[in-house]
């Protein structure tokens, strides 16, 4: 019985020194869980989103500028959680954010565009390290289209 209980420990701890001496070395790369949502057509002006996420409502405003000749684009967040959101003419995504429902509306400055989206998010689990490494992050993707136009009257 004692050389039986000696032998297992030697067994662990000879498992315990090969999985540190084997073990993946694992990058560092970062991710956050978020919902990415495309715009279609891209819009060309500042334009406000105002949303609902598991029932709780916010705003931001995504400004279009030129710093130096070149386009940028600024988020303008009224106060959400812990919500980053990040925008251009093409997208925005609600960082830090994992929700089951969302409501989303986007009106462009000018009226050339407006749109309403009401989903449930499909999650992919993303592993930018590699499937045996963390982080996992949840990310998800929608696109809106522009309605402004589409119930005009045809001739």
């Amino acid at each position: 019985m004692r050389y039986l209980v000696g032998f297992l420990i030697l067994c662990a701890v000879g498992l315990a020194v090969l999985s540190l001496g084997c073990g993946q070395d694992c990058p560092q790369a970062g991710c956050s869980d978020e919902v990415r949502v495309g715009l279609a057509p891209e819009i060309e002006v500042t334009y406000d989103v105002t949303f609902v996420l598991d029932g709780e409502p916010g705003a931001f405003t995504c400004l279009r500028y030129y710093d130096d000749l070149r386009e940028a684009w600024l988020w303008r967040p009224q106060p959400y959680r812990r919500l980053h959101p990040f925008c251009s003419g093409k997208s925005f995504v609600f960082e830090h954010a994992r929700p089951v429902l969302v409501e989303i509306t986007v009106s462009a400055e000018d009226g050339s565009w407006n749109g309403s989206l009401t989903a449930s998010p499909t999650y992919e689990a993303v592993h930018p390290n590699g499937a045996d490494c963390p982080p996992t992050c949840h990310q998800a993707g929608l696109t809106m289209t522009n309605d402004v136009g589409a119930f005009e009257v045809q001739p």
